[in-house]
């Protein structure tokens, strides 16, 4: 237990350290949130079109309020997401992995301890930008004040399993060094099959499917549909697909890392 709480501690100090560091640089951080207003208007104006063309009030269950509040929580999450994989690759074309790996803490746990410092602010501020926009084209959210916790905690559960995948990718720098063709295929998977760019609700049947068999759909569109629509059974149905991707993830991680801190070439430093 002792040894428990000392590591906690360590990592939490970690946290609070880069959120300090965010924090001194506030308005860096609320200008590059700023990007989330010209999103929303756009997703906006064209979902506005969209539900009066069609001549409904709901598509799919979703209302055009519930989309709107959708998009606003899918971009929350994406734009915060820590691009450590980015970090990992650039350690590595620069020698100096060499030197952050024998450091006395775990190299993974590290980078998701210090990442989580920026995700925490830039979650407040994308949501405190992009939350006046849905209220004027959308009104409040229709969520229960006891709801938002368990949404809160599916959203945990999206950033860990989002992290495995970035610590994935970023983990083959290792022998590839330059992993931008593989960040950019995740990326876009998110788009599509991730309720970014479309709710997956939206998509033809057979795509639906698809979406919801892999863990994409459960970083962005699980915690985003269960705020504008929350149900038990949705809730216990992602929170079990979550715990169950998380799990699989989590260990093929930490077995590509064995693996690839054997074969790690370093060519900077």
């Amino acid at each position: 237990m002792r040894t428990m709480r000392l590591t906690m501690t360590k990592y939490g100090a970690i946290t609070l350290t880069n959120l300090q560091n965010q924090l001194a640089y506030v308005w860096d951080a609320v200008g590059r949130s700023v990007f989330i207003l010209l999103i929303m208007y756009i997703f906006v104006q064209l979902w506005t079109a969209v539900y009066q063309t069609r001549g409904t009030a709901e598509i799919a269950g979703l209302t055009l309020a519930n989309t709107i509040w959708y998009f606003l929580i899918a971009e929350v999450i994406e734009l915060s997401k820590f691009r450590h994989d980015v970090a990992i690759s650039e350690e590595v074309k620069d020698g100096s992995i060499a030197y952050t790996l024998v450091r006395p803490y775990n190299y993974l746990v590290y980078h998701f301890s210090n990442g989580m410092g920026d995700t925490i602010l830039k979650m407040l501020l994308v949501f405190l930008l992009g939350a006046p926009l849905a209220l004027i084209y959308a009104g409040l959210p229709v969520i229960s004040l006891l709801h938002l916790p368990l949404v809160l905690l599916v959203m945990g559960f999206a950033l860990l399993i989002d992290f495995c995948v970035a610590s994935m990718i970023g983990l083959m720098a290792f022998v590839m060094e330059d992993t931008f063709s593989l960040r950019l295929i995740y990326q876009k998977l998110i788009f599509i099959l991730g309720g970014l760019l479309i709710p997956v609700d939206f998509l033809p049947d057979w795509l639906q499917r698809i979406a919801r068999a892999l863990p994409f759909s459960l970083i962005t569109y699980a915690p985003a549909k269960l705020f504008v629509a929350f149900t038990w059974t949705q809730f216990w149905q992602i929170l079990a697909a979550q715990m169950g991707w998380l799990a699989l993830l989590a260990f093929l991680l930490w077995r590509q890392y064995r693996w690839a801190t054997r074969r790690l070439a370093v060519n900077g430093g």
